[in-house]
């Protein structure tokens, strides 16, 4: 009796076990985290400010990969290593590969600096996660909607606070297009595309010739330190170097994925 007892506590417990989520990098962490606010926490395969072209996956990110019940990742090309993880996964895997599930066609995989695309990538979440736990769906669905609230609002103020100085800057690397696309805030150059390359201007005289017209305030970057062609540049035309850092927690219980924006915004603002 007692065996049989604990063979069905032991199957209930496994009936109702939240997800077990993995995502590649920590932007789309932090949001499948706000997601299962009170549920379970996600873990991230790339550490944050680590870059996603140089990665090289260990012995322990495969075994985490392999226990999950949900893998999230930008895509196949954006992650360095995950071109062939969608075979290795197991079939009871489920997978979301993001640039796909949106409809791009490869580019710029910095969705996160979108609130559009961020609106999107929430409803994305949230449905797969009701597909996995319906248990707590009540719980995926308020979660959704007060953080799809908290990005709108971040939206309206970022835009008014900018309202009558454009930011000007020049970025590292490529990773402000969603940004530009949807907020309007475009940089008067890009050094390096995504992989380390000279980017859509290609030459350093071209860069520099753009400066000298539409002068900067900013260099914004995503690693630190920033390449050393970024650095030479930033020190010459005497600009601020940021780097794209979650804000410092102003209030209790703020998700991750708002403190993110909130440092974007500080950027903007410094760079106005």
């Amino acid at each position: 009796m007692r065996l049989m007892l604990f063979l069905i506590c032991l199957q209930s417990a496994s009936v109702f076990a939240a997800p077990r989520v993995v995502t590649s990098i920590a932007p789309l962490q932090e949001i499948t985290e706000a997601l299962m606010t009170d549920v379970a926490s996600p873990q991230s395969i790339i550490a944050d400010g680590a870059s996603t072209h140089h990665f090289a996956f260990r012995p322990s990110h495969m075994r985490l990969l392999q226990q999950a019940d949900l893998v999230i990742w930008i895509d196949r090309h954006f992650e360095a290593g995950f071109q062939r993880v969608a075979e290795t996964l197991p079939r009871t895997t489920s997978q979301l590969e993001i640039l796909p599930a949106l409809g791009i066609d490869g580019g710029d995989g910095h969705i996160w600096y979108s609130p559009h695309r961020l609106q999107q990538l929430i409803k994305i979440i949230t449905a797969r996660l009701l597909e996995l736990d319906p248990d707590n769906q009540a719980r995926y669905r308020n979660n959704a909607l007060q953080l799809s609230a908290a990005i709108a609002a971040w939206r309206a103020e970022t835009l008014a606070e900018t309202n009558t100085r454009q930011p000007r800057f020049i970025t590292d690397h490529a990773f402000t297009s969603h940004l530009q696309t949807d907020m309007g805030y475009a940089p008067i150059a890009t050094i390096h595309d995504q992989h380390d390359g000279h980017g859509g201007l290609r030459e350093l005289g071209q860069i520099e010739e753009l400066l000298r017209q539409q002068p900067a305030n900013c260099l914004l970057t995503q690693e630190s330190p920033a390449s050393p062609l970024a650095l030479e540049l930033a020190q010459k035309y005497e600009l601020s170097v940021i780097t794209l850092t979650p804000a410092a927690e102003t209030e209790p219980q703020m998700p991750a994925v708002i403190r993110r924006l909130q440092g974007l915004a500080f950027a903007l603002r410094e760079c106005s």
